[in-house]
């Protein structure tokens, strides 16, 4: 033992940088078409309640509750009575358990013709509210001239 050398052995390894820069690429193009992905898919949506400097007069605004059969609920809030009195306290009732988006675009348009000084809506959906159904009520409250829309929290 005393006798015998240790003979050391060589520490040459090699790293292999042309697969860790192909894995590198890879990465970089995916992330690359992602975030095209993200910014089509956006929607822009304000704050409804909140957002607002107090003024003295408090934009109409109009409340839509949405329940899981698909039955829509509507209030008026600061709006003329008149108004109140034909459109505010109306409900929709659903259609297989989805919300009557034909029955919503008439009435939408009836309101709209009457009243023009309404364009906020805040849309309260049930819990188990399908995420389509609330993009689709979106999506008609724009068609029919309400543009500031939200959705409140439940």
């Amino acid at each position: 033992m005393f006798g015998s050398k240790k003979t050391k052995k060589a520490v040459n390894t090699e790293v292999d940088l042309v697969a860790f820069i192909s894995l590198l690429s890879v990465c970089i193009c995916f992330l690359l078409l992602t975030t095209i992905w993200i910014q089509i898919g956006s929607m822009n949506v304000k704050q409804a309640v909140g957002g607002q400097a107090a003024s003295g007069k408090p934009k109409p605004e109009m409340w839509v509750v949405m329940d899981k059969e698909g039955e829509l609920a509507f209030k008026l809030r600061h709006a003329p009575r008149k108004f109140v009195k034909t459109f505010g306290n109306s409900k929709i009732a659903g259609v297989d358990g989805k919300p009557d988006f034909v029955e919503l675009a008439n009435y939408l348009g009836k309101l709209t013709g009457a009243y023009s000084d309404l364009s906020m809506a805040l849309i309260r959906p049930a819990e188990k509210t399908p995420f389509e159904d609330i993009i689709q009520v979106m999506d008609v409250f724009r068609e029919q001239g309400i543009q500031d829309l939200g959705v409140t929290p439940l």
